[in-house]
């Protein structure tokens, strides 16, 4: 194994104010204030609003934004399957616009989706392989909310996208990988992070993401993650039972802590998070570059997708669920509004925001 891989650099886990500081998407916060642990994130999100938001208009609509949000939310826990999707499809859509409110000068009146559930998904023989979403094209007037909500939290989108198949979107959502994997019958393709940190140099005065994941867990796929990682390289490991991987280093002038921030925007789309209780849990992906999506988006615009066929084909909606992909169908619908809610929420923010340890 000697010289297949550079070496590793040679640093120091980041400490401010003799803290360590965990791997974070919000690192200047976590370095602050430490994580958000709370069982109710509408309060916390309200609160965080009321406090931080000084012009009345823009405070004031985004609170609407969020209390619709909510009861979108809170209404989408008692139906039956069939009418959840929609209702948290509305509390998705309130949630980006509270986030834009906050974020942006967008006027928010008059906008509209920026999402298609194409007429071309009406078929006879329907099943959920055969259906696709469709991302408005740039460009023109209303405002189209999905594009400027992806912008805003840092991703591009093509000028003309070309339609996703649903299945795709569904494979890019972490929280059930392993049952998309499963049922779709294809390779899995999120591995479990087991050690992520910020690391530096004081000598050169540098900093860095290192990670590394368990070889029993990636070793059969290391070429596919090398091919569409686009700001990880694999390095030398210590560790033999480890793949090591490290980001493009950033200098800084002072403290590692400038760089951090920064850090985490250029590789945020190669690392994935799961909510749990207490923090997160972080994931290794090797989806292709081609298809591959924002965290957020993918359970938004899937989320989209079967609100439409709830809404306006309740009928088909009601074939999926039952067919034989109606369990991953389920499960995302069933689990993954609240990972959505505690990660856009941690991104309104700018904190980390987690639920409480069990016990």
């Amino acid at each position: 194994m000697a010289g297949r891989y550079p070496r590793a650099r040679v640093g120091k886990k980041v400490v401010v104010r003799g803290v360590p500081v965990p791997f974070t998407f919000w690192p200047d916060a976590y370095v602050t204030r430490g994580r958000v642990v709370t069982s109710d994130p509408w309060i916390c999100l309200l609160s965080h609003v009321r406090q931080t938001v000084e012009d009345d208009k823009r405070r004031e609509r985004a609170i609407a934004f969020l209390e619709q949000a909510k009861d979108f939310f809170q209404a989408a826990t008692a139906p039956q399957i069939g009418s959840k999707p929609l209702l948290y499809y509305y509390s998705f859509m309130n949630m980006a616009k509270a986030f834009l409110t906050v974020r942006t000068s967008f006027d928010l009146k008059r906008c509209i989706h920026g999402l298609k559930d194409p007429q071309e998904n009406i078929v006879k023989r329907m099943t959920i392989t055969s259906q696709f979403v469709k991302v408005d094209d740039a460009g023109g007037k209303p405002v189209k909310l999905y594009r400027e909500f992806i912008r805003e939290c840092g991703f591009k989108l093509p000028a003309k996208p070309a339609p996703t198949k649903v299945v795709d979107l569904l494979e890019q959502i972490v929280g059930i990988h392993r049952i998309t994997s499963h049922t779709l019958k294809r390779n899995r393709q999120f591995f479990p992070i087991k050690d992520i940190v910020f690391e530096h140099d004081s000598k050169t005065k540098q900093a860095w993401i290192a990670l590394c994941v368990e070889r029993g867990e990636i070793d059969n796929s290391s070429s596919d993650v090398k091919k569409n990682t686009s700001r990880f390289k694999e390095v030398e490991s210590t560790d033999r039972d480890c793949r090591r991987y490290e980001s493009e280093p950033l200098s800084y002038s002072k403290s590692p802590r400038q760089v951090l921030i920064e850090l985490v925007q250029n590789t945020r789309q190669d690392i994935w998070s799961e909510l749990r209780p207490g923090g997160y849990r972080f994931w290794f992906s090797s989806i292709p570059k081609a298809r591959r999506r924002a965290q957020l988006a993918s359970g938004y615009e899937a989320m989209f997708y079967f609100g439409s066929v709830s809404r306006y084909r309740p009928e088909d909606f009601q074939k999926l669920t039952a067919s034989k992909h109606g369990w991953m169908i389920q499960e995302f619908i069933n689990t993954q509004p609240l990972q959505f809610i505690y990660f856009l929420g941690s991104d309104l923010m700018g904190a980390e925001m987690v639920v409480p340890e069990l016990g």
